[in-house]
């Protein structure tokens, strides 16, 4: 509770200009921080788009989803109709026509079922699995940098209020040393987290537009 309230303060303090914010990240990170948004948008708005053209249910196996294409009711219409033509040519044209319709719901069931495994999958795991870890370590890391300002504002004016006479408050400033110093620590510690996990990401960028490509190399 007293980390949260000091928390708080400092925070406070930063937003009207009383005290400064530290920035722990360089600035190749800042622009991969801002990178991941776009990356995390594009991402989340390919999946949608992608499920939206499915004619099929989403989630289901090539054969329940070929039970459910408009196609393969087509064409049970067309094979029931041609049975009740008997061997008129009309009749076997429909039963020709049905048979073809329901290889096509077959192929397309198998295709969704495909896009949905290879693609659309991986994109849902990139924008709300993989980019959200990564930006829940910036919020920890971002707190964590709130603490450390904070307990190094509280050192700072231990320091000035002892003025010249260090030895007036030789504990409290000794506790405030250390937990600043474990503060620093900690930050440092999330940072370089965060800072593997962000250069790691950035790195499989070659292989997430992969997903891409195949999606454009469908007729």
């Amino acid at each position: 509770m007293k980390k949260q309230f000091n928390r708080m303060k400092q925070l406070a303090n930063q937003t009207v200009g009383r005290a400064e914010k530290t920035e722990v990240l360089s600035e190749d990170l800042l622009q991969i921080e801002r990178r991941l948004d776009t990356v995390r948008s594009v991402c989340h708005h390919s999946h949608k788009r992608l499920v939206a053209c499915f004619q099929g249910q989403h989630g289901t196996d090539a054969e329940r989803r070929h039970k459910k294409l408009p196609l393969t009711a087509l064409a049970q219409n067309m094979q029931e109709a041609s049975m009740q033509l008997e061997d008129s040519l009309l009749g076997k044209m429909l039963e020709t026509c049905g048979d073809a319709e329901n290889q096509l719901a077959l192929e397309l069931s198998q295709h969704e079922v495909f896009v949905e495994k290879e693609i659309v999958d991986p994109l849902y795991g990139i924008a709300e699995v993989e980019i959200p870890n990564i930006q829940k370590q910036r919020k920890q890391l971002a707190k964590l940098v709130l603490d450390w300002d904070s307990v190094r504002a509280r050192w700072n004016q231990a320091h000035k209020s002892s003025g010249t006479n260090f030895q007036g408050l030789p504990s409290k400033i000794d506790t405030l040393k250390e937990e600043m110093d474990e503060a620093g620590n900690k930050v440092e510690q999330c940072k370089d987290q965060l800072a593997a996990d962000m250069y790691n990401f950035m790195a499989k960028e070659g292989e997430y537009g992969k997903f891409f490509v195949t999606v454009s190399s469908f007729p």
